[in-house]
């Protein structure tokens, strides 16, 4: 039998975007491919930590089919299903698509984002039937991104702490000026795209380390043509930023790797191992900024089976992004 490699799989954030995401795990845990590897760890970052945390809570509590379950339920709940939502959904996308931009301060009104979230999380990762914090939340290990709103810096959340909450979640999501501010473990937090989008560092610092890092990276790195209007221009910005914390994170990856194939004994001295780092992108020239924020479901059911096609290259040679040294 082939030997299974250890695997932390880490989800970027993206908004409405992160249903590839979705439909990407739907694939790697459906019977064709959920023997291939050992999943120690998820880790996520906004949309990428909502899918992490309901993958995580369906596999504590029944399996690979049971994450499944809660992946799609979230999604279609979410989804703009009735006419009214429908109808807001798309004249939202419209605003959105005009040439002018109005803000104004979460403070100044009560945003809907945030109790619509929580709903939708209470209802699919039910925390409260989680089992004690310790060992039994750990096989896998959870890892969410979040930004220090006071302090500065971020932090990667843990699952296994008494201290979890939804609220974790919701601060990984908390993108202003939709969200406020969000009070979680004594500070407050904003969206994790600021910091960590999503962790990587904090699977390499796990008890038991992962041979390889799946990224399901949202945000592509490149694009075949220079942007020039205002919404192409912007879509660019919006990539490069969400992309700025995940690549300085896989630089960190590949230096750890020349340097313990240049000095073994440092693995030994500080616990590390040389890893290999794979991905698959979802490819968004076709996806204005505007979209991340589409909830209607011809766009949500289209974003996951683009993942679930995507999802099996991982297992290819050529999804290997950091590979470890000689």
């Amino acid at each position: 039998m082939p030997i299974r490699p250890k695997v932390a799989i880490a989800c970027q954030g993206g908004g409405s975007h992160a249903a590839f995401t979705a439909g990407a795990l739907e694939a790697l845990f459906s019977p064709a491919h959920r023997d291939r590897f050992d999943l120690l760890a998820l880790s996520g970052t906004s949309g990428g930590a909502v899918c992490a945390a309901l993958a995580w809570s369906g596999l504590i509590a029944g399996g690979a089919g049971e994450a499944v379950r809660r992946l799609r339920g979230f999604w279609h709940d979410l989804a703009a299903s009735d006419p009214l939502e429908a109808w807001l959904n798309a004249w939202t996308q419209l605003l959105l698509a005009l040439p002018v931009t109005a803000n104004a301060s979460p403070y100044a009104y009560a945003p809907a984002a945030e109790p619509r979230l929580r709903e939708l999380l209470e209802r699919w990762v039910r925390p409260e039937e989680l089992p004690a914090a310790g060992a039994a939340r750990s096989r896998p290990f959870l890892r969410l991104g979040v930004a220090d709103v006071l302090r500065g810096g971020g932090a990667a959340l843990d699952g296994e702490s008494a201290a979890f909450s939804l609220s974790d979640v919701v601060a990984s999501c908390a993108v202003p000026p939709l969200f406020r501010a969000v009070q979680a473990r004594g500070t407050l937090w904003w969206d994790g795209l600021y910091s960590h989008n999503p962790p990587l560092r904090a699977l390499l610092e796990l008890p038991e380390k992962p041979e390889e890092i799946w990224l399901l990276r949202i945000n592509p790195r490149r694009r075949a043509a220079e942007p020039r209007s205002f919404e192409e221009i912007d879509d660019r910005r919006n990539e490069l930023g969400g992309n700025v914390p995940v690549d300085q994170e896989l630089d960190g990856i590949a230096l750890v790797n020349r340097l313990l194939a240049a000095s073994p004994v440092l693995g030994d001295r500080f616990g590390y191992r040389q890893v290999t780092v794979r991905e698959i992108c979802l490819p968004q020239e076709d996806l204005p900024y505007r979209s991340k924020l589409d909830r209607s479901v011809a766009h949500l059911e289209h974003l996951a089976a683009r993942g679930r096609t995507a999802a099996p290259e991982l297992f290819e040679p050529a999804s290997v992004v950091v590979a470890p040294e000689a």
